[in-house]
């Protein structure tokens, strides 16, 4: 049960590209204005960008077979 009301202010074109949006799903503009809020601002999506962005940081990193010389890797860090 919606329990809160807000307003807020729209220029025109924003307007115009709610309105289209919620007459093409048959929905309210209110409506889309909360699913775009859940979208972008809930736990479950925070959660999915960090796995995804996870993903992509361990696909970057170099994998190297054999054994790893952790020295050379520490003085390699030192020189930043």
């Amino acid at each position: 049960m919606l329990t809160r009301r807000t307003n807020i202010l729209l220029d025109d074109n924003l307007w115009e590209l709610l309105t289209s949006a919620a007459k093409r799903e048959k929905s309210s503009v209110g409506e889309i204005v909360r699913n775009a809020v859940r979208k972008i601002y809930s736990d479950d999506s925070l959660m999915e960008q960090k796995k995804k962005a996870f993903e992509a940081i361990k696909k970057l990193r170099v994998r190297q077979k054999g054994v790893t010389d952790y020295k050379a890797l520490i003085n390699e860090g030192r020189r930043f």
